[in-house]
């Protein structure tokens, strides 16, 4: 809505005022006074936008009522009349007064129109500029606070990482090395056992190597940097999951349905963290599938250039309203009674990362994971892995970030 000025004229003499009253009465809120101390009064008491004094006045002359009038509303456009040719008084109010324009009496009205409709333009500009600069210092105050808090930040991140690399890697080589002392400790050990340790120690230094790239790339803040391709047999990295798995569905009486294409080949990737991103979406089945029920994997080649793997259960599915958030970091439906990181029991929750963490390996590779809900109940995950690297999937930023895995690699509103 366009803004209607108040208008204030100032002049001694009655038939003056009421002219100038009349004739802008329907444009601007006119404000008359007969003198500089009622216009003053006036001023304390109402927003004025356009102020018109006449020069010569008893008690006070306009150009120093335009003085005062500045401090008390340093905003208003003043304008001095003037019937004299008095070059004083319009320098004492060009200096003191700040004046917009003097008009000398008598004045034509149509000019009069004119100037006043150009001070009611300046006034609307420099209070949209007022506006502007104000909304400028809120948005620098605010840039400032964000740049303070991002210092903060990245000195707790900073802090977090030192602290992270001690308590991840001492846990790693304790376990290490007395599953190493537990081999040299007896050669007499059923070939159950033996296996056993093997997978014990095969899991440790592959965490250690995961914890090790994970702080670098926190350090670089650069998930891209740690991916160390080369080309290993894709099929004996699903079947090293399916070992990493294998002793939690047995615990759970849960059956694996494996088939792996034997034409599958070689492919060029980092196997750490595709098996990773496997071993997650391994996990996350199996902990939300009922005890002794059924779940998945099948790797089959998707033309030359690429493989298709799925993991697919039939445990409680995914919440519709659920579903949508599948692949955000830390997203979960978190269920004090479900939550335990780093246990496969039936439903068991962990902090919402392994998911993200899963689609994140992947797509470092050019390829993608996708999720379908089961009419019947259950969840389909579908990987789509090419065979090589890509340049452009190597040079684009991954679609997330995540800070380190989940130590079950399980995403809470998952099946």
């Amino acid at each position: 809505m366009k803004r209607r000025h108040t208008l204030l004229i100032v002049d001694d003499e009655v038939d003056v005022l009421e002219s100038l009253r009349h004739q802008f009465h329907r444009t601007y809120k006119v404000l008359t006074a007969p003198n500089a101390r009622a216009a003053l009064d006036l001023l304390k008491e109402n927003e004025v936008h356009i102020l018109l004094s006449d020069q010569r006045m008893p008690g006070m002359s306009g150009d120093v009522l335009l003085a005062e009038a500045r401090k008390l509303q340093p905003d208003a456009i003043r304008m001095l009349f003037t019937g004299y040719a008095d070059i004083q008084a319009v320098i004492n109010a060009v200096n003191e007064g700040h004046i917009f324009r003097y008009i000398l009496k008598p004045w034509d009205a149509v000019e009069l129109e004119g100037v006043i409709r150009e001070a009611a333009e300046k006034y609307d500009l420099l209070s949209e500029r007022k506006a502007l600069i104000a909304e400028l210092r809120d948005a620098n105050a605010r840039l400032v606070e964000a740049n303070e808090e991002l210092s903060r930040v990245d000195r707790l991140k900073t802090a977090f990482i030192e602290v992270a690399s001690h308590e991840f890697n001492t846990p790693i080589t304790l376990v290490l090395g007395l599953t190493e002392l537990l081999r040299l400790s007896s050669s007499n050990r059923s070939d159950e056992d033996a296996e056993i340790l093997r997978q014990i120690t095969a899991s440790g230094r592959q965490l250690s190597r995961l914890v090790t790239s994970m702080l670098t790339l926190l350090r670089a803040e650069d998930f891209r940097r740690t991916l160390q391709r080369r080309p290993v047999e894709l099929a004996s990295v699903i079947q090293g999951v399916v070992d990493q798995v294998r002793p939690f569905m047995h615990a759970r009486g849960i059956r694996l349905a494996l088939e792996i294409d034997p034409q599958l080949g070689d492919f060029e990737i980092d196997a750490d963290k595709i098996a990773a991103a496997l071993v997650n979406l391994m996990t996350n089945a199996i902990k939300f599938t009922p005890d002794r029920g059924d779940v998945a994997l099948k790797a089959r080649l998707d033309g030359p250039e690429g493989a298709v793997i799925e993991v697919e259960d039939h445990g409680v599915g995914i919440d519709p309203e659920a579903f949508r958030h599948l692949f955000e970091p830390f997203f979960t439906q978190l269920d004090p009674s479900c939550h335990s990181s780093g246990e496969f029991g039936f439903q068991k929750r962990g902090l919402g990362l392994g998911l993200s963490i899963a689609r994140q390996f992947v797509e470092m590779h050019g390829g993608s994971v996708s999720a379908e809900r089961l009419e019947a109940g259950g969840t389909l995950m579908t990987v789509h892995l090419p065979r090589h690297a890509k340049v452009e999937s190597e040079s684009s930023p991954p679609s997330t970030t995540i800070p380190a895995s989940d130590d079950d690699g399980e995403a809470s509103s998952s099946t």
